[in-house]
Parts: C-alpha cells; structure tokens; sequence
C-alpha cells in the first residue's frame, strides 16, 4: 500500500513540475514604437488559411470571433484611454484559430462527433498599426495556444483558450503602446 502511495505521489509531483515548466505555446514580436498613440479605428480581418477552413467551423464562428476580438481589444483600450476620434487604425489579422470543442458547424459535418468532447485551443492574431497620416507606425504578433488540458477544461466553452489568447494580446498591445520608449 505504502508503494502504491509513493508512485502515486512521484506522478503527482512530476506532473506539477511538467505544467510548470510548459505552460502554453506563447510567442510573441513586435515593431509598434509609438507610446501613448490613440487608436480611433479597429478592424479585423481573417487569413487565407482560417478563411478557407471549412470543415471545423463557418461563417457565423468566425463573425463571433471577429466581435469578440474587437470588443477584447476596445475594452482594454478604453480602459487606459487610448481610444481617441483622431488617432491611428488598428488593423487586426486571426492568423490562426482552434476551438477548444466541436463548433455547431463542424458537428453538422461529422455525424460522429460530441459537444462533450473537448482539446487544446487557442489563437494567433496580427496588429499593423497605422497612424492618421498614413505613417506606417509598426506590427505586433501575438500567439497563444494551450500546451496541456488545464482542470477546467471539461467546463471549458467553444472558443474558450482563443477569448484567452484574444485578452492577453489585448493586454500586451495596452503594455506596448504605454511604455515609455528606450533613450
């Protein structure tokens, strides 16, 4: 029984010290260098590779995430005063989506499948920050993935881990475009 116990207790450790050191798959660049920029404009755009998925989900997921992404980002936005009716444009780009479940659309493709179901999801998104003189002022690359399936999982929603990579960009190009620059 102690034996039992001790194996037990080495694959509990071992797996915190895994999550620890893996959490997600985070990457993240940018070019923006303009502090305290207003933004008066958002727009979101999708690639050519989530466009033309047309198995795992449809038009009306990606108008949500659209929405999503511009309310994340407007938000956060608004929150530290950077929304302003003459700034610069926003240009945002879902470079890459997973649904952390079956959507509605890719259920009604493959018979099989379960809502119960549930995996690793996440997002990349792309911002190109356009000044209102037209002056190109940068870019910000921003991706966030789940690496493992967190406790909550089972409770987790569709799009859960990409309205997580959506808030943390949203925080970090807030991040950018505060700080003070380098002298």
């Amino acid at each position: 029984m102690r034996i039992l116990a001790l194996v037990l207790a080495g694959f509990a450790m071992s797996a915190l010290a895994f999550s620890a050191a893996k959490a997600a798959d985070y990457e993240f660049s940018t070019s923006i260098a303009a502090p305290n920029v207003k933004i008066a404009s958002i727009t979101v755009n999708i690639s050519d590779d989530v466009r033309d998925e047309k198995l795992r989900w449809g038009p009306r997921d990606i108008e949500q995430l659209k929405k999503t992404l511009v309310k994340k980002v407007t938000s956060r936005l608004e929150r530290s005063d950077l929304m302003g009716d003459n700034g610069a444009r926003l240009e945002l780009t879902l470079v890459e989506i997973a649904p952390n479940r079956p959507t509605m659309h890719e259920m009604s493709k493959r018979t099989g499948l379960d809502f119960v179901s549930f995996g690793l999801g996440g997002a990349e998104v792309k911002a190109h920050l356009v000044a209102a003189d037209s002056t190109d002022l940068g870019d910000m690359r921003y991706r966030y993935f789940a690496d493992y399936l967190y406790d909550y999982s089972a409770s987790a929603t569709t799009w859960n881990d990409a309205r997580r990579a959506f808030d943390k960009f949203a925080r970090r190009l807030v991040k950018e475009l505060t700080a003070e620059p380098a002298s």
